[in-house]
């Protein structure tokens, strides 16, 4: 299935799959399917559990609370197709995943969801799309989001930079920070405020890989921005070994 973008008339990428699995898992689905993302389908795998990937299929996000052993033989089954697969539960199997969100509130997964899609799937100033996506999780164990925001880049910035001195960066690879205005502000967006984000990325270790991109985004309040970060991570004993070599 092929999705378009109407603000640019463009074929974007499909598909990106959410998946799932057990009890208690209706609402968060409902409300994915909500936000309305372009080439983004939520589906709850019931009996017999055969989910299987689709030529088309570039992701799969598998979310469960209960029927470990159900999710992670899906997963597995993406994860053998080639699929970019991601897990959101503490008791998601590594080995059947490209990388699992760190244990979060299940009232986060929506929105944690739409911080790992919405820049590939809206237009933007500064692109971000499914190969940076991929290029974040594919050699990765963990990863986590951070979002803030403020009534300027500044702001929004000083705050996220709050949210990494409370995380250790010693495993860190890969980390996107994604900006978000609205395009109706009652001032422009000067490429000047980006500043702020440029010192946040200096004062990071040298080792972190960072991309970056600039997004629209209309439900915003007035000259509100919203900064996401995505952080990807390895084991701390694979990094161990790393330096040890």
């Amino acid at each position: 299935m092929e999705y378009y973008n109407s603000d640019h008339l463009q074929i974007l990428p499909a598909s990106f799959r959410v998946i799932g699995v057990g009890t208690g898992i209706e609402e968060v689905i409902n409300k994915i399917n909500s936000l309305g993302l372009d080439g983004v389908s939520a589906e709850i795998a019931g009996p017999p559990y055969e989910c299987i990937p689709n030529n088309e299929d570039k992701l799969a996000i598998i979310i469960f609370t209960d029927l470990e052993e159900t999710a992670n033989r899906i997963a597995n089954t993406f994860h053998d197709a080639g699929v970019l697969t991601l897990g959101f539960s503490e008791d998601a199997d590594p080995s059947c995943y490209d990388s699992i969100m760190l244990c979060e509130s299940r009232n986060e997964y929506p929105e944690i969801i739409k911080a790992l899609l919405q820049p590939i799937v809206t237009s933007c100033m500064i692109s971000f799309d499914f190969n940076d996506l991929s290029t974040i999780f594919r050699d990765s164990d963990y990863f986590t989001v951070k979002s803030t925001s403020g009534n300027d880049i500044k702001e929004a910035a000083k705050k996220l930079g709050s949210a990494f001195n409370e995380l250790d960066f010693s495993c860190v690879d890969y980390l996107s920070i994604h900006l978000y205005y609205n395009p109706n502000r009652s001032t422009p967006l000067a490429m000047s405020e980006m500043a702020s984000i440029q010192q946040l990325i200096s004062e990071l270790p040298e080792t972190v890989n960072v991309i970056w991109s600039v997004n629209s985004d209309e439900n915003l309040n007035g000259d509100e921005i919203k900064l996401s970060a995505i952080l990807a991570e390895k084991e701390v004993w694979r990094c161990q070994g790393i330096k040890d070599g």
